[in-house]
């Protein structure tokens, strides 16, 4: 009421007489009449924006409180006995992931745990031992079933398969280790930087996946197909590629200490600065393989009649860092 008043009675006349100095006006009433306008219309122009602005923020708090209940539902449906409410639930997730960048990173852990929770993979004592898969892929088949996981779990394949395209704070690492993802179809997923070590991912489908740096160590990917994957720099140690499919797939400076890819199939995959001491490739055809500085030692088992030296690979004696942070700096790939 003061300001309106400011602005009714004092204003015009001090700022006319500060316009006109000592100038006579013509008619001294119209013009205070219009500088009064003029204010008025000003001031309403002022109260409509703050009235926006307190509209807005009211909104924002309607919504982020609409964001809570709706992943509070959604994670206490995660839990009812009907796995069509289950699978539910997954999507609702998904939605409040796209929906709000602030609960990116919980979604991300809850699907986490749920998938882990209801997908414990097969202990690693209790699986096929690997020397019986290289030289037989029944085993591999036996050990897998006939029964995808969409159709074993529906519920940890919706949750692996948001997990694979949902938006997701950059860096945070979705934890899947020790998790049963047989016979998964995962293709063009999004898994970088993932922990899936000791994870059962026998026939999985991952063509075109993004796993760049994912952990891998440990895990089965027997009869896995990575067709065009992106590994680049992911830590695979141990891993049991057996029979695997990975043709031009990346595994620039990725850490194969240790795999076991035989007969692999790895046409045309690139394998430069890879870490391949004590691999073993027995029964692999190499054709197309790239191998530029690549390290390997008297422990790596190469297939009959190839020529490591010439391919490009390193002694270990000569060997770059593990995994470096850059390579290839000219590509930006």
């Amino acid at each position: 009421m003061l300001l309106v008043a400011l602005i009714v009675v004092v204003a015009p006349h001090h700022l006319l007489a500060w316009d006109t100095a000592d100038a006579r006006v013509p008619d001294r009433a119209k013009a205070i009449n219009d500088i009064r306008t003029t204010l008025l219309q000003g001031l309403a122009g002022v109260a409509l924006l703050v009235g926006a602005f307190f509209t807005w923020r009211q909104l924002q708090v309607t919504r982020y409180g609409q964001l809570s209940e709706r992943f509070t539902a959604a994670v206490e449906q995660l839990g009812s006995p009907s796995v069509e409410v289950r699978i539910g639930a997954v999507f609702a997730l998904e939605r409040v992931a796209v929906d709000s960048r602030d609960d990116r990173g919980t979604v991300a852990e809850v699907l986490c745990l749920f998938a882990q929770r209801n997908a414990l993979a097969t202990p690693l004592e209790a699986r096929p031992a690997p020397g019986e898969i290289a030289r037989s892929g029944e085993v591999a088949l036996a050990h897998a079933g006939d029964t995808l996981l969409v159709l074993r779990s529906p519920d940890v394949h919706a949750a692996v398969t948001v997990l694979g395209r949902a938006p997701r704070p950059e860096g945070l690492t979705l934890r899947l280790q020790r998790a049963d993802l047989r016979r998964s179809m995962l293709d063009h997923a999004d898994l970088v930087d993932a922990d899936l070590h000791y994870a059962d991912l026998t026939n999985v489908h991952l063509q075109g996946a993004r796993l760049q740096r994912v952990d891998l160590s440990g895990t089965w990917l027997v009869r896995a197909i990575l067709l065009g994957a992106d590994l680049r720099q992911a830590s695979m140690r141990s891993v049991l590629l057996c029979h695997a499919r990975l043709d031009d797939a990346d595994l620039r400076a990725a850490d194969l200490s240790n795999a076991d890819l035989t007969a692999a199939v790895i046409g045309a995959a690139r394998f430069e600065l890879a870490d391949l001491r004590g691999a073993v490739l027995t029964g692999t055809d190499l054709t197309g393989a790239t191998f530029t500085k690549a390290v390997a030692d008297a422990t790596t088992v190469w297939p009959q009649g190839f020529d490591a030296a010439a391919a490009g690979v390193l002694c270990a004696d000569n060997a770059p860092p593990l995994q470096p942070l850059s390579f290839f700096p000219q590509d930006p790939a």
